[in-house]
């Protein structure tokens, strides 16, 4: 979209195919056209490195932007911007053409809160349960967070999740499991939010086999 700044100064950003910036105070407009030039092994892994990193994030965009929304405060960013960028920095493996995500690498909630205590995991049938470390000194200001709960199956690219679940103090939490995805490989993450919403924990991969 351009942005005009008057009328005998021309625009910024981009007008049909025609785009418009000012560069060391001098405006300059150019014309956008396709390239035919193969793209490079970089820009290749460049794609790739986002296609995987979003296609983890789409399903779960919800809890993305309840678990960085504290995180793109303040700045020009939005909660996916954030998590985007983390992600691609952090959490994947691998040289172009195999990239792919490091799942105990992964962030789905970033913040000032302590993280859980020992966290696990297990299923019983239907129904997968988080367990964390409930320390006996545990202080009075945390002890009402609520647990954030997520499990992904990247063989359906599907997730389920919690924003409010138990209290922090209670030690353990459980999630429904769809039918879909009993046998299958699962990546459980948590993390806690502040009884007000206005904090919360980096998440924590919990190690685990549940397929």
């Amino acid at each position: 979209m351009a942005r005009f700044n008057g009328l005998f100064d021309g625009f910024n950003g981009k007008l049909g195919n025609l785009v418009s910036y000012n560069l060391k105070g001098k405006q300059v407009i150019r014309k956008i056209g396709r390239t035919t030039k193969a793209p490079s092994t970089a820009q290749l892994a460049v794609r790739q490195k986002l296609l995987a990193i979003n296609t983890f994030l789409k399903p779960i965009l919800p809890f993305i932007n309840v678990g960085f929304e504290l995180e793109a405060a303040g700045t020009d960013k939005n909660p996916h911007n954030i998590a985007t960028a983390y992600n691609v920095k952090h959490a994947l493996q691998g040289e172009y053409p195999n990239i792919s995500i490091d799942y105990s690498r992964v962030m789905v909630s970033m913040g000032a809160l302590p993280s859980a205590l020992t966290p696990a995991a297990s299923v019983t049938g239907t129904l997968l349960t988080f367990t964390w470390g409930v320390a006996a000194d545990m202080d009075w200001s945390i002890k009402n967070d609520r647990a954030m709960l997520l499990i992904y199956c990247p063989e359906l690219g599907k997730a389920v999740y919690s924003f409010s679940g138990t209290r922090r103090s209670t030690g353990t939490d459980g999630l429904e499991l769809p039918p879909a995805y009993l046998g299958k490989a699962l990546h459980c993450y948590i993390a806690f939010k502040s009884s007000n919403g206005k904090k919360v924990s980096d998440s924590v991969w919990i190690n685990g086999a549940f397929n």
